[in-house]
């Protein structure tokens, strides 16, 4: 047997925790081509079958179920050697890797990373647009942005205002439509809930609204909204600069999200990093009344 190299356990533990070889792809952000293959490599080297490949996906084998928790071990040493020898990095150069939702990075904070970029030329920029919430201590991003009241204890982060939503429609939707009493006529952008009165809309002013049409991702809600498919619950921060959009009946902001800058302990002094968090934090305090619903709005 050969020796076992990190990139076939980082497969092992890609498929385990993906339960298929594109999900493991998608981890590791490889080709599936590529995690087939380094399978195929290590089940060939070690002689022997680690997962079962069924209709629910891959699932361990005894072998693999032996071996998960040694390889999980070799992983939590590697990984913080690695964080341990980026921490103690001063330079201000190198990659840095930010995961942070979509609707932030294009409606917020792009501009401003181009404008980091051109401060220091010397430090690439690798941005994760992403709803998921990356694993900081696996090194899946070095900073992460992120709406959650409390981060995980273990991670360092700096807190941003909070992210405030308002209701919105377009101006003639407001006009043609009642928003309360028995029988209200306006109805609401749901987010895809089971639920035929979701507990969101029982928080909000217009209880008894009906949810009528779908769409989950907050951008494409932006859209329907302007099409007059009914009010949508969106972030200020798109609502309140959308022209085609006013805040319903002018009711304020409410339910505001916490956000935070979040990074692993262990690169608190990789100088890239540090600057870097500090310039996101700073960029987002310069829109803190858009962010916090202050900027304006109403019908």
């Amino acid at each position: 047997m050969r020796d076992l190299d990190w990139d076939q356990l980082r497969i092992f533990l890609a498929v385990h925790r993906g339960r298929s070889v594109r999900a493991a792809a998608q981890l590791l952000r490889v080709s599936h081509s590529t995690v087939s293959r380094r399978l195929t490599e290590l089940e060939a080297g070690l002689g022997a079958r680690l997962f079962d490949r069924g209709p629910d996906g891959f699932s361990l084998t005894e072998v693999g179920a032996a071996a998960l928790p040694r390889a999980e071990r070799a992983e939590t040493e590697i990984l913080g050697l690695q964080r341990d020898v980026f921490g103690q990095d001063a330079r201000l150069s190198g990659t840095v890797r930010i995961t942070m939702p979509p609707v932030f990075a294009e409606r917020l904070i792009m501009p401003h990373l181009a404008e980091f970029a051109a401060r220091y030329p010397d430090v690439r920029l690798e941005i994760i647009p992403t709803y998921a919430l990356s694993d900081l201590s696996r090194r899946d991003a070095d900073i992460a942005v992120r709406f959650q009241e409390k981060p995980d204890s273990y991670l360092f982060g700096r807190r941003l205002p909070r992210f405030a939503d308002a209701i919105y429609a377009t101006p003639d939707y407001v006009a043609a439509h009642r928003f309360d009493g028995e029988a209200p006529t306006a109805t609401w952008l749901g987010w895809g809930d089971s639920e035929d009165l979701p507990a969101w809309v029982a928080d909000t002013p217009f209880p008894r609204c009906r949810v009528w049409h779908d769409c989950a991702d907050p951008l494409a809600q932006v859209e329907a909204a302007k099409a007059g498919m009914g009010m949508a619950v969106l972030p200020c921060l798109i609502g309140d600069p959308e022209p085609g959009l006013v805040r319903v009946l002018g009711h304020p902001p409410y339910k505001g999200r916490q956000g935070w800058v979040l990074t692993h302990p262990d690169l608190r002094t990789t100088e890239r990093v540090r600057v870097c968090v500090r310039f996101i934090c700073e960029a987002v305090e310069r829109h803190a009344d858009l962010v916090t619903g202050n900027h304006g709005g109403g019908a």
